[in-house]
């Protein structure tokens, strides 16, 4: 695919669907608390493959900017970078994930943050690791999605609506649209948090290889 245009790139990255999966670890045991990449802890429950995340913050709100009926909420989602997302969940009605809702990477400090979340997902067995401070898998490959995480790694959490036509995520998103020329071939914008440690000494207090 040639290079895209950032109104493509809106298009595509709004209509890529993510798995969700359930825990499948070997230790038997189902971690009750994840953070994010701003610090921010979530309280997991996981019942029939889903996975809900309540913020221990009770001011922080779902709020996935999605039009429509249902109710926002946090959730798991398993892809190269286990991530945080918010999901607008319709009763009765079949999950719909859009790349461009906001989400964080689930951040660590050892393997024993991640390897808890590892699981199957159809074909795709999960193996999570710390690296550069976020949980992912490293045999598999980076995708568009995955990109979209990690530049929202510093962005807060919205509060209000709209949020991808709102700085900083639209400059990020404009930026993806450069370097992804196709959904499964992107790398990571030097302003976003970088899915393996800078060659540079390594990550700056903020996280982040640069900044906005």
């Amino acid at each position: 695919m040639s290079r895209i245009t950032r109104t493509s790139a809106l298009a595509i990255l709004l209509a890529l669907p993510v798995g969700c999966a359930s825990n499948n670890s070997s230790s038997g045991s189902t971690p009750t608390v994840v953070t994010d990449t701003l610090g921010k802890r979530f309280d997991a429950s996981c019942s029939g493959g889903f996975c809900t995340l309540t913020p221990e913050d009770p001011t922080l709100k779902p709020l996935s900017c999605d039009y429509g009926y249902g109710s926002d909420t946090f959730v798991m989602l398993w892809s190269r970078v286990l991530t945080l997302h918010i999901l607008n969940v319709v009763a009765g009605a079949p999950i719909e994930i859009n790349a461009g809702e906001p989400s964080h990477p689930v951040a660590c400090a050892t393997d024993a943050d991640c390897t808890p979340w590892n699981a199957t997902l159809g074909a795709t067995s999960y193996q999570f690791a710390c690296v550069n401070q976020i949980c992912q898998d490293t045999a598999i490959s980076l995708t568009a999605e995955d990109v979209v995480t990690l530049c929202q790694a510093d962005i807060p959490w919205p509060t209000t609506c709209p949020y991808v036509a709102t700085e900083p995520f639209a400059s990020r998103l404009a930026e993806i649209a450069a370097v992804c020329g196709a959904p499964a071939a992107c790398s990571v914008p030097a302003d976003c948090w970088q899915a393996a440690a800078p060659v540079d000494g390594g990550l700056p207090a903020s996280g982040l290889d640069g900044g906005v």
